[in-house]
């Protein structure tokens, strides 16, 4: 105790060179913290961008060479689907896409992407209905000229206007608006928001084919997703001719899955960098301690006069080190708590907050570093003999 207290009394007679001394630790330390909380945060903003999409799907493309049997073999493909796979999945629909030219009177969206879809691309894609009706398979069945629009769409075309029952021009055709999606992506331009859906039914009428190569099998659980996938590649082997056709099925996580793998290396990276800081604040501790052992040589050469051991002059130096890096340690945690709050609210606009794990460890380190880089400055005081040091001025 009396230990700490004396490291305690050093660091407040020397406050400007305890504190430039501390700096390297003070800076490693939150650098650590801020950095990684940032690459976290990254991480959660990508993944909450991936589940706004939606998360479980599979996506398949049938391409045909011979474009006479395209919306045949579609059917066809979602139907083994929906009745096959029934209890495995949400829903499979088309997944054509298109730019949209939206006109309602004077008003004009001309950034919305037109999507086609059957009744259940909504569930697919995880779109939840606000007001009005989805597509039916009525719908789909009729070619009927109706829309389901996103709240960006509705708010730009309509503002405080009810949407639902109006009639826009989407790319010169005219579609009735049977219903409006919640808001899911912040509601602005080029949003997951500024979407409409209308039937696929119409892509020869609005896109001048008959052709549908994209589809989206919504999976009910991410442990079913091998099991779907297996399942679409048997029916595709049988029925598809290699000689006339291709196709391919995608795991829709797979993306997901990817981006969480770069921001788990970008952290190690990014958090062996900041601890370059740390091992330089280490080194400049030892080269303090190195100079306090000099200014201390007389004291180090009274106290070894009257019988103190050497582990007692190595115990007092080590104690001092480990104090001074402790409070550059802890220090360093308040910034990086607090750089943490400013830039997760400035770039994510949300709470960023360290790991406790990681603050933990980041301390510890700190605390090694005091100890590492202070046992040869206490080896060498301790190692001082009682007549030479009491010589010194």
């Amino acid at each position: 105790m009396d230990s700490v207290l004396m490291a305690f009394e050093s660091i407040k007679d020397k406050k400007i060179r305890s504190f430039l001394t501390m700096l390297g630790i003070i800076i490693g330390v939150g650098a650590v913290l801020i950095l990684v909380s940032v690459v976290q945060g990254y991480n959660a903003d990508l993944t909450a961008y991936y589940e706004k999409q939606g998360v479980n799907k599979v996506n398949v493309s049938i391409i045909n060479f011979d474009r006479t049997n395209t919306m045949d073999q579609s059917g066809e493909f979602m139907s083994w689907v929906s009745e096959s796979l029934a209890d495995q999945i949400t829903g499979v629909t088309p997944s054509a896409s298109a730019s949209g030219t939206l006109k309602y009177y004077s008003n004009v969206n001309d950034t919305a992407i037109l999507y086609f879809g059957n009744e259940q691309w909504s569930a697919c894609n995880n779109y939840t209905l606000d007001e009005g009706r989805d597509l039916l398979a009525e719908d789909i069945d009729a070619r009927s000229r109706v829309c389901v629009i996103g709240s960006y769409v509705a708010d730009e075309l309509f503002g405080f206007r009810e949407a639902v029952g109006e009639t826009l021009m989407v790319n010169g055709t005219p579609l009735t608006v049977v219903g409006t999606f919640y808001q899911k992506d912040g509601g602005e331009e080029s949003s997951m928001d500024d979407a409409i859906v209308v039937p696929y039914t119409l892509n020869r009428q609005m896109l001048g084919t008959d052709s549908v190569t994209g589809f989206t099998v919504k999976v009910t659980s991410s442990t079913g997703m091998s099991a779907v996938m297996a399942a679409v590649e048997d029916w595709l082997i049988e029925n598809i001719d290699t000689n006339t056709g291709e196709y391919d099925v995608e795991n829709g996580n797979d993306a997901m899955e990817a981006a969480e793998d770069e921001t788990a290396s970008l952290q190690v990276v990014l958090g062996g960098v900041a601890g370059i800081a740390l091992l330089v604040g280490g080194i400049g501790i030892m080269n303090i301690m190195l100079v306090t052992v000099t200014e201390r040589t007389r004291e180090i050469g009274i106290k070894k006069a009257i019988g103190a051991q050497r582990s007692t002059i190595i115990s007092q130096f080590l104690v001092e080190s480990t104090v001074l890096s402790g409070c550059g340690g802890v220090i360093g945690i308040f910034i990086g708590y607090s750089g943490s709050l400013i830039l997760g609210k400035a770039i994510y606009d949300m709470i960023l907050l360290p790991d406790v794990w990681m603050t933990v460890a980041a301390f510890a380190f700190s605390l090694a570093m005091g100890v590492g880089f202070g046992m040869y400055p206490a080896v060498k005081a301790s190692a001082l003999q009682p007549v030479d040091a009491l010589r010194a001025d």
